[in-house]
């Protein structure tokens, strides 16, 4: 849903995170529902200059030169050259993805030119602003 708005919003859409997720997450859009395919591509594959969505496991890498940056699992990258917006998503069930999550959070409160905001998905699927 949140890279379907990002496409909506003509806004291209970096994802970083580590192998195996990578993996899952590239099957997953590319099967996961018919009607909604987006078109990305993974790590070194060909095609970057034709997507608008990239999914990378190195935290330097930005093919896509994407203006929004999603984070998961713990991923950070070795810049924010260009971003304009990033998410940083975390299943908050697992303490230790909740744990990881504040302490990110702690450790970008000290970036003064961010401004961080919390939110939390609703069983509709929407977001509420917890912070």
């Amino acid at each position: 849903m949140l890279l379907k708005k990002t496409l909506a919003a003509k806004k291209k859409a970096l994802i970083l995170c580590p192998m195996p997720a990578a993996s899952a997450l590239d099957d997953a859009l590319w099967s996961h529902d018919a009607e909604s395919w987006i078109a990305h591509g993974l790590d070194d594959a060909d095609g970057a200059e034709h997507c608008n969505v990239w999914i990378s496991t190195d935290m330097a890498a930005n093919p896509i030169k994407a203006e929004f940056l999603f984070l998961l699992h713990g991923s950070v990258p070795t810049t924010w050259d260009g971003i304009a917006r990033s998410f940083y998503l975390f299943d908050g069930r697992s303490d230790a993805q909740l744990q990881q999550a504040r302490d990110q959070w702690k450790e970008w409160q000290d970036l003064g030119d961010s401004k961080l905001g919390y939110f939390s998905q609703n069983a509709q699927g929407g977001w509420d602003k917890m912070a």
